[in-house]
């Protein structure tokens, strides 16, 4: 069986691609910028072929011949324009879509994610529970899942997975990774912290998160047409998720608490810096204490009971693993 990764390149894209051929499937994987090839080719894969989401003629030419299609390929940043989110993760998954459906791909599971609900008001949510997305990166997400629902009744087999917060060892530049980072450092985020902690919040490793499309693939006779949401099976309040890391890190965890309305003035000073020299870091956005403020917890009961999904790792196990990764790599101390 022949099946299509995109974004085969990026921090999931890798582990999903390598759970597939270690189940002995034949993998094209795609990416978008040059040399990333190289480590889909030292995987094993089939081909590498480059594409772009805002390029038509790519996404048609890299559906022909597969099988099924894992799609994962995204704008993904939490600070980025409002445009190129509608662009990519909008119009580009429904060129993808069309272009599989016209081709005879007989499978299509999409990417989505957990902020596509957004905060959660009587946590868990679930797939049932009604969207409200915080993020512009969310509500495309969800605009994509309609898209490609509305295919289905076009004949698209299609899944939606929806996995929560990733981490993992070669994750890089998102927001667990400038967390954990800040925090291991001795960064801001290692002394204050946003309200009194209570917050709940999800998160799933890597790892797992790529079981689940690989389960979704597998049981077509309840996965078609149908939404799960893929993370550890529970979640954590920002004070348990401080307490695991300064146990890692050696670090004590944060003397301080930070009202809401404070720290986004004070973040209002690290915004403006960020954003003139162009960064991405959701961490000195003010946009970052509405998010930890409000509840992302989620239940996983559904791919648990039909795709007999069971994640691996906890957090605390998970996290030791990636800060280790961290420390060969020489990006903490």
């Amino acid at each position: 069986m022949n099946i299509l990764v995109t974004g085969a390149s990026g921090f999931l894209g890798l582990y999903v691609v390598h759970a597939l051929l270690e189940r002995g499937y034949e993998v094209v994987g795609t990416y978008r910028t040059p040399g990333k090839d190289r480590a889909l080719l030292e995987l094993g894969v089939k081909a590498a072929v480059k594409m772009d989401l805002l390029d038509p003629s790519s996404i048609k030419q890299v559906v022909k011949g597969v099988d099924a299609v894992i799609h994962l390929a995204a704008y993904y940043t939490f600070t980025g324009k409002k445009e190129m989110y509608r662009k990519v993760n909008v119009e580009g998954t429904r060129l993808l879509a069309e272009a599989a459906l016209k081709s005879g791909v007989d499978r299509l599971i999409y990417c989505s994610s957990t902020e596509a609900i957004g905060p959660v008001d009587s946590p868990p949510a679930d797939e049932s529970t009604p969207p409200n997305p915080q993020f512009e990166y969310g509500r495309s997400k969800l605009e994509a899942e309609r898209v490609i629902a509305s295919l289905g009744g076009k004949g698209l087999k299609y899944t939606i997975i929806r996995p929560s917060g990733l981490y993992g060892p070669g994750n890089r530049d998102d927001v667990s990774y400038w967390f954990i980072t800040s925090f291991a450092r001795g960064g801001i985020y290692s002394k204050f912290l946003v309200g009194k902690g209570l917050t709940l919040v999800q998160f799933v490793h890597v790892r797992d998160a790529a079981q689940g499309f690989l389960l979704a693939l597998e049981k077509p006779d309840v996965s078609i047409g149908q939404t799960y949401i893929v993370s550890e099976d529970r979640a954590y309040t920002y004070s348990e998720v401080y307490r695991i890391l300064s146990e890692l890190v050696g670090r004590n965890p944060p003397k301080y608490s930070i009202p809401p309305r404070l720290a986004k003035t004070l973040l209002t000073f690290t915004e403006i810096y960020d954003r003139l020299r162009g960064g991405e870091n959701i961490l000195y956005r003010r946009a970052i204490v509405d998010a930890v403020t409000k509840h992302r917890a989620y239940s996983i009961r559904k791919a648990m009971r039909e795709l007999n999904y069971y994640p691996i790792h906890d957090l605390k196990s998970g996290l030791r693993e990636t800060i280790e990764w961290y420390r060969s790599t020489g990006e903490i101390p």
